[in-house]
């Protein structure tokens, strides 16, 4: 009881019930969501698919890879601060001091390394042409304070949500969504000039960094040290890393061989994989299992619950867009600078990447359940198995049978059905192996 009221010295009246969450974060998301897809339409009525287009969407694939950090990080960071708060307002203090003192070597090493290793990361983009590789060079040295920001960002994010202060994030998510659609419209319609795509996205990224810093900044203090409990945290880092590599490397592989297709390709299959895999950034099925997973102690039938409810979501959406995609991209996007040209290529795009949508469900159902079970070990090699056969399954169907869009999304199904049925297969072996009633 002591330890409660010490800690209610700064959670006092801030803290929110998950059902007044909900509802507040719910209505926030909503309108975030809707400027993320107006930001998504400016572009395409303002300016349309070109070689400018392709050179920002893969500078933000590649500052993707770097952006691995920052998830693994969020992820690893709160379960811990919770369980520091339950101890005592010292121990939380003392935690965020480390992890804020760890969030800076990492920003600030990460973003280094990111402008060192650039003439190599450059290569990625295998079909690109020189004027494209010099509109890249542009876009990714105007991104890295977006990378820098977005480490901040995440940091604060992460210690508010561990004292449940959960609509301060959701308003620092829609504060950038707002400005990047502001940003990028008005640059758009004043200058129309391809810079205002990375600078609008790192203004709006800087503001949103700024808002979670003032609404956190109690917790603005540093501190370094190591014991017993941050050792097992630094290898979980390790782990995870592969974990939320797989999402972000196969957008990067994806690009790459779309840089081959020719102009417009990589632009078309980022519009067509945010339309394709829309349903599953709403419905977000992994935040509702893992509490259900962490209570059964992830259990064979909680498992396949939750797998038979990605079944059912999925195969519908997956239906309606594999024959109605052409329908949607000129209803979403088809206005403006975006041409018959781009509707086919996004449409493409969307109809292949629809097969995908119920293993891109149970892969983070799956990876949750080993996190439960703390077996991270075999799913970093799955995760690792799954990137190389990404990039064998596209270079087979772009290089080999030029297949060209609808072969980049082939290979992404074929490498989700992989990790998916190996991770399962894994998980099931080690419950009965353990003698685990299911």
């Amino acid at each position: 009881m002591a330890k409660r009221y010490v800690f209610s010295s700064f959670s006092h009246k801030k803290a929110e019930s998950i059902r007044e969450a909900i509802l507040k974060t719910s209505f926030i998301n909503l309108f975030a969501r809707l400027f993320g897809y107006l930001r998504q339409l400016s572009i395409a009525i303002l300016f349309g698919f070109n070689y400018h287009t392709d050179a920002f969407f893969m500078a933000l694939s590649i500052i993707g890879i770097f952006l691995i950090f920052v998830d693994v990080f969020d992820s690893l960071g709160i379960p811990n601060l919770v369980s520091a708060k339950e101890k005592s307002e010292e121990e939380f203090k003392k935690l965020t001091g480390l992890l804020l003192s760890f969030t800076t070597i990492l920003a600030i090493s990460l973003t280094i390394l990111s402008f060192l290793l650039y003439p190599f990361l450059s290569k990625i983009a295998v079909g690109f042409d020189q004027k494209s590789l010099e509109s890249l060079k542009v876009s990714y040295f105007l991104l890295l304070p977006y990378l820098f920001s977005n480490f901040f960002f995440h940091h604060f994010g992460a210690v508010l949500r561990s004292l449940r202060r959960f609509t301060f994030y959701f308003i620092g998510e829609f504060i950038f969504s707002f400005f990047s659609f502001i940003f990028i419209t008005l640059g758009l319609w004043l200058f129309n000039s391809p810079l205002t795509f990375p600078i609008a996205t790192s203004l709006a990224n800087i503001i949103a960094t700024t808002y979670m810093v003032l609404v956190g900044k109690e917790f603005l203090h540093f501190k370094l040290y190591l014991d017993e409990k941050v050792k097992p945290m630094l290898r979980q880092f390790l782990y995870l890393l592969a974990l939320y590599g797989v999402f972000h490397l196969f957008t990067v592989v994806d690009r790459a061989f779309a840089s081959l297709v020719g102009e417009k390709g990589v632009s078309a299959l980022t519009y067509g994989f945010l339309l394709a895999f829309a349903l599953k950034g709403v419905i977000k099925l992994e935040h509702m299992a893992i509490t259900a997973l962490s209570e059964s102690k992830a259990s064979l039938i909680v498992i396949n619950k939750f797998l038979k409810l990605c079944f059912f979501v999925s195969i519908p959406s997956t239906t309606f867009l594999f024959f109605f995609s052409e329908i949607l991209v000129r209803l979403f996007f088809g206005h403006g600078k975006f041409q018959t040209t781009d509707v086919a290529l996004t449409s493409e795009a969307v109809r292949f990447y629809s097969l995908s949508l119920f293993f891109a469900f149970a892969w983070p159902i799956l990876y949750r359940a080993f996190q439960v079970m703390n077996y991270l070990k075999p799913v970093f090699f799955v995760a690792l198995f799954g990137v190389i056969a990404n990039g064998v399954a596209n270079y087979v169907f772009v290089v080999v049978y030029s297949l060209g869009i609808a072969g980049i999304c082939l290979g992404t199904l074929i490498a989700y059905a992989l990790i998916t049925a190996s991770s399962y297969g894994i998980i099931l072996l080690k419950i009965r192996k353990e003698g685990i009633n299911g």
